[in-house]
């Protein structure tokens, strides 16, 4: 199982950085700024990871340390969110930051979530799903334990259940796309979700592009919402449309616009989940270039689990540096190609 966590979470951080340049932009700017083949882009050919990638860093870390206590767990991922959000991370969603300072205030972890149907709770829930992939109530506990913490919309949570549980059937893959189809729809609740997995049937039996089937909901076209059921949506059908091929996997959400970093990140932690290691890209793991997260240090964290994360006060100076690069991909966007 060590190995599926860390190809998820290799994925997961793949997808991340690659995704990260491309970030708030629609799917016409992209295919004109990134023509040809994707690389990792965001600074001189090097790629760093975002809030996605130090989400499911500090969830492994917590479940390794928890015992298998959800209560333990819950205040672990509450402490390492606290000083995570103390250090400044660029590009933090608004609804995780307002859960962040109540839980500072002294609110308890299952108290501290604020109402929002936002992405936080979907980049915890990969690793989640990865980590009970053999154990389905304990994968539904631990999803609502995690959720709980920033979020308290159902449909956020009815979105990290579907994820959770892709990524435990990509850990011990079904051939019959009926049959994941039918578990995946089994957590469906909302009326939005309904509508969007009516049309994934629809979608996946016509063969449509990702790009597509995003377009089929989307209330803007090449544009994917960071709405937790558009992103756990187009992330699920990337990842059965192009079942196998990781960088396919990959590419196709990026191209797809709007939020491409998370989407790209949680489509990557399924398809990385079920491929492997061997079967990453590795030109672009090659060029992940973070400190702390590394790509190196992301591969040590399922054989030496007692890592620190997050690592004061060196994250705050490489936030400082981030923030920069981000802020210098922004104004790069203010001149053509449109």
């Amino acid at each position: 199982m060590n190995a599926h966590i860390t190809s998820c979470l290799l994925g997961g951080a793949l997808g991340d950085s690659v995704g990260l340049p491309s970030e708030g932009m629609n799917a016409r700017r992209i295919a004109r700024l990134r023509s040809g083949p994707l690389r990792q882009s965001l600074v001189f050919g090097r790629g760093m990871v975002s809030d996605d990638t130090e989400h499911a860093v500090m969830t492994l870390l917590s479940l390794h340390e928890c015992d298998g206590d959800v209560h333990r767990f819950t205040k672990q991922l509450a402490r390492r969110l606290r000083w995570w959000f103390a250090a400044i991370p660029a590009g933090i969603g608004l609804a995780t930051a307002r859960s962040i300072i109540k839980l500072w205030l002294g609110c308890s972890p299952e108290k501290s979530g604020v109402f929002s149907a936002g992405n936080g709770p979907l980049m915890r829930a990969p690793v989640i799903g990865v980590w009970f992939a053999d154990q389905p109530q304990q994968r539904r506990q631990w999803i609502h334990a995690s959720t709980a913490i920033t979020h308290r919309d159902p449909r956020a949570e009815e979105a990290a259940h579907l994820i959770a549980e892709a990524a435990a059937m990509a850990v011990k893959p079904c051939g019959n796309l009926t049959e994941i189809l039918v578990r995946l729809e089994q957590l469906v609740v909302s009326e939005e979700m309904r509508i969007r997995f009516a049309q994934l049937r629809e979608h996946l039996a016509a063969r449509k592009s990702v790009a597509e089937f995003a377009d089929s909901f989307s209330r803007r076209r090449g544009y994917v919402s960071g709405f937790a059921p558009d992103t756990a949506a187009v992330a699920i059908y990337a990842w059965l449309h192009h079942r196998g091929d990781f960088t396919q996997t990959i590419e196709a959400v990026i191209r797809a616009g709007g939020d491409t970093d998370t989407v790209a990140f949680v489509a990557g932690s399924l398809a990385g989940a079920e491929v492997g290691i061997h079967g990453l890209n590795h030109t672009w793991l090659a060029t992940l270039s973070d400190y702390p997260l590394s790509a190196a240090y992301l591969q040590s964290l399922t054989d030496h689990p007692r890592q620190t994360f997050p690592r004061w006060p060196i994250l705050i100076v490489r936030n400082v540096f981030f923030f920069l690069i981000v802020l210098t991909h922004g104004f790069r966007r203010i001149f053509p190609p449109y």
